[in-house]
């Protein structure tokens, strides 16, 4: 895996900094991950867990003024060809500001695969915008995948080299 230009800074404004995410992080990440999820969707605090102390993980996270406001986990498979997003989140206050584009390009470079997938509810049409503006694109619609019954849309883009 590639490491991602870390940290992201935004000058003289103070942006938000995206960060490598330690164990440490996992109070602040299950509050997050509450905040941005419904119920039905948060991880249970083994899995979040796992997702902070499993080499070989990307694990960021994005922080302003000491507070965790954006969280990304993704892994590779298919010995590296392909990387897959498997959660990424802004905190509410903080949506619709770019940060989840930004969160997600960093995410994208942390994998260092030329293929990024990744799972989302059919209904959460803000995040499905995102991915589609980052240069996603439907590939896949596993029925009833999440808790509840709803379905989720894989997405997937091609990483241009370079």
């Amino acid at each position: 895996m590639s490491n991602p230009s870390l940290p992201f800074t935004g000058g003289a404004n103070a942006e938000p900094q995206i960060l490598m995410a330690s164990l440490s992080d996992l109070p602040a990440e299950r509050r997050l991950e509450k905040a941005c999820f419904p119920r039905e969707d948060v991880w249970p605090w083994v899995e979040s867990l796992w997702v902070l102390i499993k080499p070989g993980m990307v694990r960021l996270k994005m922080v302003n003024s000491g507070e965790m406001i954006g969280f990304l986990s993704g892994y590779q498979q298919v010995q590296g060809q392909i990387g897959w997003i498997s959660s990424i989140g802004i905190a509410p206050a903080w949506q619709g500001k770019g940060f989840g584009a930004r969160l997600l390009a960093a995410g994208e470079r942390a994998l260092g695969t030329p293929i990024i997938r990744l799972t989302v509810r059919a209904s959460n049409t803000p995040a499905i915008h995102l991915y589609e503006h980052a240069g996603y694109r439907q590939i896949q619609t596993v029925r009833k995948y999440y808790v509840g019954g709803e379905d989720g849309l894989v997405f997937e883009k091609l990483v241009s080299a370079g």
